[in-house]
């Protein structure tokens, strides 16, 4: 009798704890929309790309096909939207972008993609954010408006990686007001924000949201960059004259910068950790982004926000095998931590899908989508 009713307690210490486990667990509308975004991808280079200039980069029905068939449950869509706004006061959004938005929205949610609609590149606005943001409101009012009654599926994300004069501190009541406005046509609609420093986790301390139940947090990361953008020319002198550098460190011989380069000395020290430090503690491995992620587990705990990591990728300069450990690596942490995350991007540089072999790039699936 005695061993029987050690047995019958620690079963109903389990079931105790398993019940209290249940009932402290998330809840709440942006957690339950929060499962419909957990493996994404960017379409980039497309609609983002400015009115006038000339390097975007396609995307068909054919590729939100692909998409699906490789595993993604969502996709995001960058759009600069502000390019095709008319003057003040209505700054009225041209036909032409909506049409060509809804052709992605549209078809990717027949196929059972769920879409974030993203506004980005508005580089006017983190210029100078009080000059523009009867702007940006103007747009989101207008794009809520328009995809009032779009599938649960469909959500906005506020603006991709405020920087520079955008500080956390000066988009919060901004945020804020633009969710009004989306509140006004989306009552229900799930609602994407970041904090500034391109959607820096190390700025979430300062992030403040308004008592809204269907926001989701959405943050950036590409460590090591010294990896994830090596050979990039727009990234600066100090990464695109970088090659060769193999994820995890260390490689098995020394790097050594070409001597033309003339390396910065912070380049100069973190070559000399990738050359000299175990895998444990190299800066070319899990380390450079593990701590960050946990930082933001502990701020979505304390917060009760769910997160979302909307960009990490690697250049394809990167070797191949490196870059499919990267991918591998990255999303195991983010989805340890319980985040769902969107890879930049599709086909336009950071690639997973290969255009010419319609095929994804060595790896890739099998670093995304274990079996």
């Amino acid at each position: 009798m005695k061993l029987f009713r050690q047995l019958f307690l620690l079963l109903f210490l389990c079931l105790t704890a398993s019940a209290q486990n249940e009932n402290t667990a998330p809840s709440g509308p942006a957690f339950a929309a929060a499962k419909l975004f957990r493996r994404g991808v960017n379409l980039a280079n497309y609609l983002e790309v400015p009115q006038g200039e000339h390097w975007s980069v396609r995307h068909t029905v054919a590729d939100l096909r692909q998409i699906r068939a490789q595993g993604f449950d969502h996709i995001r869509l960058p759009v600069a939207w502000h390019s095709y706004t008319g003057p003040a006061p209505d700054f009225k959004i041209s036909a032409l972008i909506f049409d060509q938005a809804d052709e992605m929205v549209t078809n990717a949610a027949a196929l059972g993609l769920n879409v974030i609609i993203d506004f980005h590149h508005f580089d006017e606005f983190t210029t100078d954010p009080a000059a523009n943001t009867a702007r940006f409101l103007a747009v989101w009012r207008q794009v809520a408006a328009h995809y009032a009654t779009a599938p649960d599926g469909v959500a906005f994300e506020l603006l991709n990686e405020p920087h520079d004069a955008a500080t956390t501190a000066v988009i919060n009541p901004i945020y804020a007001a633009a969710i009004r406005e989306i509140r006004q046509t989306n009552p229900h609609r799930t609602i994407f924000a970041g904090p500034g420093k391109w959607n820096s986790p190390d700025e979430l301390t300062n992030f403040k949201l308004p008592d809204d139940d269907n926001i989701i947090v959405t943050l950036h990361c590409y460590n090591p960059m010294t990896f994830t953008h090596q050979g990039a020319t727009w990234a600066g002198p100090d990464f695109k004259q970088i090659h060769g550098i193999i994820f995890p460190g260390p490689p098995p011989t020394p790097y050594v910068p070409d001597p033309d380069s003339s390396p910065n000395k912070w380049v100069l020290d973190w070559i000399k950790r990738y050359n000299t430090q175990p895998a444990a503690s190299n800066p070319s491995g899990p380390m450079a982004f593990r701590a960050t992620i946990q930082k933001a587990r502990v701020w979505s705990e304390k917060f009760g926000r769910p997160v979302h990591f909307g960009e990490f990728g690697a250049f394809t300069k990167a070797d191949q095998i490196s870059r499919a450990h990267y991918y591998a690596v990255m999303r195991q942490e983010l989805e340890s931590a319980g985040f769902g995350w969107a890879i930049w991007d599709w086909k336009s540089g950071f690639n997973y899908w290969n255009a010419k072999t319609q095929q994804p790039l060595p790896g890739m699936n099998g670093a995304l989508f274990p079996k």
